[in-house]
């Protein structure tokens, strides 16, 4: 069985596509255990029977769509860290580029986010699927701190407190079927990253 929808489902890319969006938004709205392959069919218009001639089970159908899901976003993010840009220049794009992937692919985030804020088993691998995305935004924390456009900061946690800046607001307003707030949410963020709240001490 293959790693991803384009991987499995040998339709064309349309119908990945449709497969990934109903899949995601089912699973999203009724959760793992209430979400059905049969209804995940009937919303593509496809026997049953199509979705297990390519996936071997329901959990193979979910991690399926949880790994197509963290491919489109760390295609997303490689696309944005390759602009020619100071480091700091690219971080604010990465940002922006968060905040339009999580309100895009909507249903996938909130499942994916919620899942990776839980206690559930899956949590690990999909912690590990993640580190992907996160190393394409450490990669250019640590170009900024080498050319001196950035502090001398620990990467790691740099970058992982960077994505909880932008995924948390973005949760917010997705676990209440709100459009995320773009511009100020972004300048916000930005802010905070770059300045902080505190006022420049004499």
């Amino acid at each position: 069985m293959g790693d991803t929808f384009s991987e499995a489902f040998k339709g064309n890319r349309g119908d990945n596509r449709a497969l990934f969006e109903a899949a995601a938004g089912i699973f999203a709205r009724k959760g793992y255990h209430k979400a059905t392959v049969e209804e995940i069919a009937r919303a593509i218009g496809v026997a049953k029977g199509t979705i297990y001639y390519h996936f071997e089970n329901k959990e193979d159908l979910y991690l399926a769509v949880i790994r197509e899901g963290v491919s489109l976003f760390k295609q997303k993010l490689d696309g944005v860290a390759a602009t020619k840009a100071p480091p700091p220049e690219i971080i604010a794009m990465l940002i922006e580029g968060h905040l339009l992937f999580f309100e895009q692919e909507k249903d996938f985030i909130f499942l994916f986010l919620k899942e990776l804020f839980s206690t559930s088993a899956r949590r690990e691998l999909l912690a590990e699927m993640l580190a992907g995305c996160l190393q394409v935004i450490r990669n250019v924390v640590e170009e900024g701190i080498q050319d001196g456009s950035l502090r001398t900061v620990d990467p790691e946690i740099t970058t992982s407190a960077l994505f909880g800046m932008i995924a948390i607001p973005a949760l917010h307003y997705l676990s209440y079927d709100r459009k995320i707030p773009m511009e100020p949410v972004q300048k916000t963020i930005g802010e905070i990253f770059f300045k902080g709240i505190c006022p420049a001490r004499v």
